[in-house]
């Protein structure tokens, strides 16, 4: 075999097995493959988004980053790769040429060839948004867009889009996060949704839902915990269900001096459903306190919906249960209203613990598809490999 073919098979899939609870505290282990996507000259490459889209290829959106130098910042360059067999092979990965330097956020298949993305807009209050219209070889189709009120607007997760019978866009929403820092402590957020007709080019019917803003007591005081990011689906029901970053716990920063704990690696994950297209919101179910977020929701061709999330903090009962790191996935049988997490699914994991920082999580940024043979491919950031993590699997 010459070298080229052994570097070849060397990024090919490969034989992993993922542990799925029985429900009353066991495992029973099924078959996965898992393999690896690099940037060959950046220092690390960020998964970002991923789409099976309707030409039968399928889309890879990450971030080749490359760390600050005493010359130069930290440099965020969007990538684009195509898989036309599944994600078994990728085209070589392509910088998207005269763009800021930012992280790719919030892919949206539109139909037809036609997609959209975000670059992060951080602390300013305008955002890059970027167009394809050839099933993502090209994006030169690009607007920037102005935050509702002139605040910085944020967003990370998957959007709902609403297609018409012959699978164009009619209407996408999405969730975004506002700071409001200043009033209240470090990294505390307020979550909206916001709604377009015209592909994600101007937006409307911004809400900021009572429900995602709750106060949590903690030692005699209450403190206000909101949301950040966020992921959409409509259930077979005709329902909303949202999955929700909720903002780190106050257990892990009140009272502490200069919040010795503060990491948004603990934060947390909820759900929370609109059963009136998107004008009201239920109370949120709150599936894990911290350590685990990055939701993304799609709802599956039987009615289930599938969450997949990161694991940044194995936290159980206010406490850090175990070293396990990596990418897990929830079912509901039930419109969004019921989640097992006796029954989650462990896709990936390992043991990281370095010695400096207890919630330290080497994990992060996370997106799903559903291929076109049923298989689900889930990507997400595994930072002690430098890469995006692919793992293709069934439910």
């Amino acid at each position: 075999m010459t070298d080229i073919m052994k570097h070849v098979e060397a990024l090919s899939f490969k034989e992993r097995y993922m542990r799925v609870g029985d429900g009353a505290g066991g495992w029973r282990i099924l078959p996965a493959e898992c393999r690896f996507l690099h940037d060959k000259t950046a220092d690390t490459l960020m998964p970002f988004g991923v789409a099976q889209m309707d030409n039968s290829e399928v889309l890879f959106l990450g971030s080749a980053e490359t760390a600050a130098t005493a010359e130069k910042p930290r440099l965020f360059e969007p990538v684009t790769s195509i898989s036309g067999d599944g994600g078994d092979t990728w085209s070589e990965l392509a910088r998207i040429p005269e763009v800021p330097s930012g992280r790719p956020m919030m892919l949206t298949d539109l139909g037809r060839g036609n997609l959209c993305f975000q670059i992060a807009g951080g602390a300013t209050s305008s955002c890059l948004r970027m167009f394809s219209h050839d099933y993502g070889r090209t994006w030169d189709d690009r607007l920037e867009l102005t935050a509702p009120e002139g605040e910085a607007w944020g967003v990370e997760g998957n959007p709902l889009v609403d297609y018409d019978d012959a699978g164009h866009a009619m209407r996408i929403a999405e969730i975004g996060y506002k700071s409001y820092s200043a009033k209240v402590w470090p990294g505390a957020f307020e979550g909206y949704i916001r709604w377009s007709a015209d592909d994600g080019r101007t937006w409307g019917n911004e809400v900021k839902p009572a429900s995602w803003m709750v106060e949590k007591e903690w030692q005699g005081e209450r403190y206000p915990r909101g949301v950040s990011e966020g992921s959409l689906t409509r259930a077979q029901n005709g329902w909303l269900v949202a999955g929700l970053r909720l903002d780190m716990p106050p257990r892990f920063y009140a009272g502490g001096a200069a919040y010795v704990d503060f990491d948004d690696s603990l934060e947390g994950l909820a759900i929370s459903i609109s059963r009136d297209d998107g004008r009201t919101w239920s109370a949120m179910n709150e599936l894990f306190e911290a350590g685990r977020h990055h939701p993304h929701l799609m709802t599956l061709p039987n009615g289930d919906i599938l969450m997949t999330y990161i694991v940044r903090d194995d936290v159980r009962n206010g406490r850090l249960a175990s070293y396990h790191r990596g990418c897990e996935a929830l079912l509901s049988h039930d419109n969004g209203i019921t989640w097992d997490t006796r029954q989650r699914y462990v896709l990936d994991e390992f043991a990281f613990f370095d010695g400096k920082k207890w919630c330290n999580g080497e994990t992060g940024h996370l997106y799903s598809t559903r291929l076109a043979d049923g298989r689900i491919l889930t990507i997400y950031g595994n930072y002690l490999s430098k890469g995006a993590c692919l793992i293709r699997w069934k439910p």
